[in-house]
């Protein structure tokens, strides 16, 4: 089975807009490509049942409907998941998290799980983000700010991912500048892959809830080697 699991270093960090766009670009290649993201908390109360905005970003950049099995927990506040799990009088496990990993993986090509948070955002008192993308084994897409403050935040997380034996695909950089990319962004790409050892696969321009309808995800993506990730998925 191929796909990821997309993850970051910060809460809003470019996640879902990444996993929305590159499910898009999968699909557009003849790719079955579903996007899942097991915890969602922040949902919105839409006709008297709870949406998760994520996924409703994922049907509209590729305007598809993904249904209920792009969520597992889907709760009320926006918070760390345990917390809103909590609030909401229910209790996270990884159990069925992992069931529908399994059942997602039977049905489509390619998977790519989105996390909550950065990696030790808890899931429950005992469970982090860490420890489902451990028990999951798909190889990290790991999204990072481009700007200042990212090679501490990136670097740790890395490390994080290497202390788990976990593969890691590529890191993205997500462009915090209108403009093009300051000397500062570029710097800090530069010294990630030097005091890491993984390479920056792409960078996000810029996007916005406006504006990413104009991007052009396979001139986007076209250097970023995903092909390559594939294919070594597909080998393990």
């Amino acid at each position: 089975m191929k796909g990821f699991f997309i993850t970051g270093t910060d809460t809003d960090i470019g996640k879902t807009i990444t996993t929305g766009l590159l499910t898009k670009y999968f699909l557009e290649k003849g790719i079955d490509a579903f996007p899942y993201k097991p915890v969602q908390s922040g949902a919105v109360l839409k006709k008297d049942r709870l949406v998760a905005p994520d996924t409703e970003f994922y049907e509209e950049v590729t305007n598809r409907s993904f249904g209920k099995d792009a969520n597992t927990y889907v709760l009320k506040t926006p918070s760390s998941p345990h917390l809103a799990a909590a609030l909401d009088g229910v209790s996270i496990e990884l159990k069925p998290i992992l069931e529908q990993v399994e059942k997602l993986q039977g049905i489509h090509e390619l998977l790519l799980i989105e996390g909550a948070g950065g990696l030790i955002v808890p899931l429950n008192e005992e469970e982090t983000i860490l420890d489902l993308i451990e028990r999951v084994t798909l190889p990290v897409i790991l999204v990072a700010r481009a700007g200042l403050g990212t090679i501490n935040h990136t670097v740790l997380s890395v490390m994080a991912l290497k202390q788990r034996s976990i593969k890691i695909a590529g890191i993205i950089l997500n462009q915090t500048s209108i403009d093009e990319m300051p000397e500062i962004e570029r710097d800090n790409k530069r010294m990630i892959e030097t005091l890491t050892g993984v390479k920056v696969i792409g960078v996000l321009p810029y996007i916005t809830q406006v504006s990413f309808e104009k991007v052009d995800v396979h001139e986007l993506f076209k250097n970023w080697k995903l092909e390559e990730s594939e294919e070594d998925v597909q080998s393990e």
